[in-house]
């Protein structure tokens, strides 16, 4: 009997992705998708006059773009029990004084992670570009993106790596495994406002 042709074909020919390297997403259309990194950013905390600032110098810089562009918002799972086992530990020695706001915190962390609201926002500003130069293009144009971005006081952005699109791309595809699996060669786990707390604590 004759081998049966398979319907639907693999998993792979239903992505619309060809390569990744060099820091950008190469797709089977031909487009070649670059991207920045936006940090989450909290406007409540800004004057009113710093919030027509902050989101002026953002319009400014998308609207500078003579290519098709995207804003892609995703919510990315927090496994917090490696941090929580560092604080843990940390609490052992600490000062005295500290202990009751070091409890505090752990405590609203276990909270968190118990009700499965460890989650953070992640922010990306996509680019695409077409022909044989769009690589090059993308590597020229993509920090200075970047660095536009941050004329808003207080944003961090920063042009995406193999790395970064890695965790992107399991993101969308596998965010359901976010919490409890390790990014292949990904970014750190943490989110930038854990690590920075951790670096202090262990600084401290």
């Amino acid at each position: 009997m004759g081998k049966t042709k398979r319907q639907g074909g693999s998993a792979q020919d239903w992505l619309p992705l060809q390569d990744l390297h060099g820091g950008l997403l190469f797709r089977r259309d031909g487009a070649v998708v670059g991207g920045v990194g936006v940090a989450p950013f909290n406007l409540s905390l800004k004057s009113a006059s710093e919030t027509r600032a902050v989101i002026a110098a953002v319009h400014q810089a998308v609207n500078a773009l003579q290519v098709p562009w995207q804003i892609l918002s995703t919510y990315r799972p927090v496994d917090l029990d490696a941090h929580l086992g560092t604080l843990d530990r940390l609490l052992e020695d600490a000062d005295p004084r500290r202990k009751p706001v070091l409890r505090d915190y752990i405590g609203e962390l276990h909270r968190l992670a118990t009700g499965g609201e460890a989650t953070e926002r992640r922010y990306y500003v996509l680019v695409v570009r077409q022909g044989a130069d769009a690589p090059a293009e993308h590597r020229q144009h993509l920090p200075q993106l970047a660095q536009d971005l941050m004329r808003a006081r207080g944003l961090r952005a920063w042009v995406l790596d193999d790395a970064a699109w890695r965790e992107l791309l399991f993101l969308t595809f596998q965010g359901h495994h976010a919490a409890q699996e390790t990014v292949p060669d990904g970014l750190p786990r943490l989110p930038p406002a854990l690590e920075e707390v951790r670096g202090h604590a262990a600084a401290d």
